[in-house]
């Protein structure tokens, strides 16, 4: 497991797939799965209601671009989907669900072989 650049502020990889979908469909908003290494951390990042595709998204169409530029095909070639490492943190929250916070600002983490 690389945590190079992470490791000494508290960041960790994870890995964020998009979902493969058929040809004319490429264009489809569908959720991003989002998991760690040690698959302690699961969720999906959920894609911005069609009233507010035109407002701040929270990094949905940041993270897609980002992994449809730059990201490589999964398990299954390019029928599979398409998938990117990124920095990241959790962040415990006591009265709620833990906050996933993902850097895009610092470029994409180190491809893993997990």
């Amino acid at each position: 497991k690389s945590r190079s650049k992470g490791e000494d502020d508290g960041r960790e990889i994870f890995k964020i797939q998009l979902a493969a979908l058929p040809a004319g469909m490429e264009e489809v908003l569908t959720p991003m799965l989002l998991y760690n290494s040690a698959r302690t951390t699961k969720t999906f990042i959920h894609p911005p209601s069609p009233s507010d595709k035109d407002q701040d998204d929270g990094g949905y169409f940041t993270i897609k671009a980002m992994i449809t530029e730059s990201g490589t095909s999964g398990a299954l070639g390019a029928t599979g989907g398409q998938k990117s490492y990124f920095w990241g943190r959790v962040t415990e929250n006591k009265t709620g669900p833990n906050i996933i916070s993902i850097d895009t600002k610092t470029g994409l983490a180190p491809t893993q072989s997990w």
